[in-house]
């Protein structure tokens, strides 16, 4: 059975089987269907275009960050010369040696002496008394010279 469903010998007589003619009818009804080929280079077309406006818009917020950078960084730089400046200034006015001009030269005043300081030891008080203005030591002195005349005239 197996033979008459297929007839080998025959194939091998003839060698390869024939290849089937086809027909085209020329300037017959066009396609309906989309182009694939043609689908793909537009899609292809706005991937590139999509790419090189990222890059480029990517590139025009870089410059403009450097240039936000360099002028951040220009302003730092004239803020740290005034720092320096006025830190400059401040121990010119603070040092001794200036302070010292300033207190001689435009207010009059003299380093300490050690005989202007007078030390009180309080043995038997408690308490320390200003000393008197010039009118007032002149009126004790008169006080206790007319306390001391009555002592001496009181028999």
């Amino acid at each position: 059975m197996a033979q008459q469903a297929y007839q080998y010998d025959l194939w091998q007589e003839r060698g390869a089987p024939r290849q089937p003619q086809l027909k085209v009818n020329r300037g017959g009804a066009t396609r309906a269907g989309l182009d694939l080929e043609l689908v793909k280079r537009v899609a292809l077309t706005a991937l590139m275009l999509a790419l090189v406006c990222s890059v480029l818009y990517s590139q025009a917020q870089l410059s403009e960050l450097t240039m936000d950078v360099q002028n951040y960084q220009a302003q730092l730089k004239e803020e740290q010369n005034t720092y320096n400046y006025l830190s400059g200034e401040l121990n010119s006015k603070t040092n001794m040696k200036n302070v010292e001009e300033v207190a001689s030269g435009q207010l009059g005043l003299v380093k300490l002496d050690p005989t202007q300081v007078t030390y009180f030891t309080l043995e038997g008080e408690s308490k320390v008394d200003k000393p008197e203005s010039g009118t007032q030591k002149l009126a004790g002195w008169f006080e206790s010279g007319l306390l001391s005349l009555m002592e001496n005239l009181d028999p």
